[in-house]
């Protein structure tokens, strides 16, 4: 299945899912799954093959079920969300491979590349941050923030971690211990043709040098730049 769009009627909806209930869902489910999630997944193939990355996309895991898993959610926490999150990483473990996300809900696009930390993960960054590829990581973040308007996401400790001073200059980084680097945009008239894969890959692309540094200095597929 080629992607050839989303469809407007449905992205609509994502806005009213929070408010839903069972009854409700079960109405729209078939417009839903016929216009978002079923296309979600073309969508999210389609552009992993356009980016320059050795990228899995898996249906099952790489698009979020719109319904939320309640169990252990707080009581009152709405059924559904109000937004389609798709994934593709490259690595064997999607749990701990450098990954890019594209979050869509009824008005904007998410785009974000980053890493969930293990401890080793988590050692390997400091070494890295603290080092002369730290530079590189930095220079590369401070163009995304300057052209995209990104951020830099994730748990941090309180203290900059021995045995770097507290006063280095990536020290805000060196807290982390997990990272996204993420911007948004409104979504384009194409959102509702073919052409949005491309405006969506054109996104991920710009998150690139980010991936590339993750595959490089936190991975055992050292093929980064």
């Amino acid at each position: 299945m080629s992607f050839t769009g989303f469809d407007p009627a449905a992205l609509a909806l994502l806005d009213r899912l929070p408010g839903m209930n069972a009854d409700e869902y079960a109405t729209n489910k078939q417009l839903l799954r016929a216009g978002i999630t079923k296309p979600g997944t073309a969508l999210i193939a389609d552009v992993a093959d356009r980016l320059d990355a050795d990228l899995t996309v898996v249906p099952r895991s790489s698009v979020s079920p719109l319904h939320r898993d309640l169990r252990f959610a707080p009581a009152g926490a709405a059924r559904y969300k109000d937004h389609l999150l798709l994934t593709t990483w490259e690595g064997a473990d999607k749990a701990t491979s450098p990954m890019f996300w594209i979050r869509c809900d009824a008005h904007r696009a998410g785009f974000a590349s980053g890493i969930g930390f293990t401890p080793e993960v988590r050692e390997r960054w400091r070494v890295a941050v603290g080092g002369e590829a730290g530079v590189v990581l930095g220079d590369a973040l401070d163009r995304l923030v300057a052209e995209r308007g990104a951020e830099v996401a994730g748990d941090q400790v309180k203290k900059v971690p021995a045995p770097f001073d507290a006063d280095h200059p990536r020290a805000d980084l060196l807290r982390h211990t997990g990272i996204q680097v993420r911007f948004i945009d409104d979504l384009p008239v194409s959102v509702g043709s073919a052409e949005f894969s491309g405006w969506c890959a054109e996104r991920l692309e710009a998150l690139l040098p980010i991936h590339r540094w993750l595959i490089a200095n936190l991975t055992d597929n050292n093929t980064g730049d």
